[in-house]
């Protein structure tokens, strides 16, 4: 028995691999600066720095970073947008009825299921707190409590939500889309800014704002694979490897 070389190399391979599309691995970066000059940017909170999106064997974890000091603004709403593409989501709309969408394309009769079919909604004020919204195909069900939502303010800031890969309707080696954004205190408040797009995503409050795929012709979508924790890669590489050295021990 010899195992193949590329079998190897696959395997090692995989064990740092993070999938996204718009040509980025997490780190999710966008441009800074990038709110219309017409908007308040909540001395700098609204703009959305990067975000970095990671897994254990249970939970997806969001750290949102915003470029700006949370503590002393004490505004703004920060959420989050996901189609998991498993079960059926909506073109239009969101767990908060905000004018934000997103779809994987800009067809309103496309046959797959292309819409948003999570929301994690979050806000800063208060001491902060977060809410989780599920489409279950005619209308949002929520809110649910996110496993964990921390605030860390400084310079710039970070906001991390934990989920657990069951609310999402998530396995290991699935992928899901999502964007982020920023928006005000006002309900009809559109995405101020948006972690996909490195333009200006709206030029009034109101927008409307949706988030799908630059191949489609928009302004841009980011997609993660849920992947096995490193250590579980690093074991199975190791696996992979020492089955080929025990099998050319015993050819030999």
């Amino acid at each position: 028995m010899k195992l193949p070389l590329s079998l190897i190399a696959c395997s090692l391979l995989a064990a740092s691999s993070v999938f996204a599309v718009q040509g980025t691995t997490s780190p999710y970066t966008d441009a800074i600066g990038d709110i219309d000059p017409g908007i308040t940017t909540a001395d700098g909170t609204l703009d959305i720095v990067g975000m970095e999106v990671s897994n254990t064997l249970t939970d997806v974890i969001f750290k949102l970073t915003v470029n700006g000091n949370i503590s002393t603004t004490d505004w703004g709403k920060f959420l989050i947008g996901i189609a998991t593409g498993k079960t059926e989501g909506t073109l239009t709309g969101n767990g908060w009825g905000r004018p934000i969408n997103l779809s994987y394309d800009n067809d309103p009769f496309a046959t797959q299921i292309v819409g948003m079919n999570h929301w994690l909604g979050s806000w800063v004020d208060g001491g902060g707190g977060s809410q989780l919204y599920s489409y279950n195909g005619t209308a949002w069900v929520g809110p649910a409590a996110p496993v964990n939502f921390t605030l860390t303010p400084g310079a710039t800031s970070d906001i991390t939500y934990t989920v657990s890969l069951a609310s999402l309707g998530l396995s290991l080696s699935d992928t899901f889309y999502f964007d982020a954004y920023s928006s005000g205190g006002g309900d009809g408040d559109s995405a101020i800014d948006s972690l996909a797009n490195p333009n200006v995503a709206v030029t009034t409050w109101a927008g409307p704002y949706t988030s799908y795929a630059t191949a489609a012709g928009g302004p841009g979508l980011n997609s993660y694979q849920v992947v096995p924790e490193p250590s579980t890669y690093l074991l199975s590489a190791v696996g992979v490897l020492a089955l080929y050295f025990f099998a050319r021990r015993r050819k030999a």
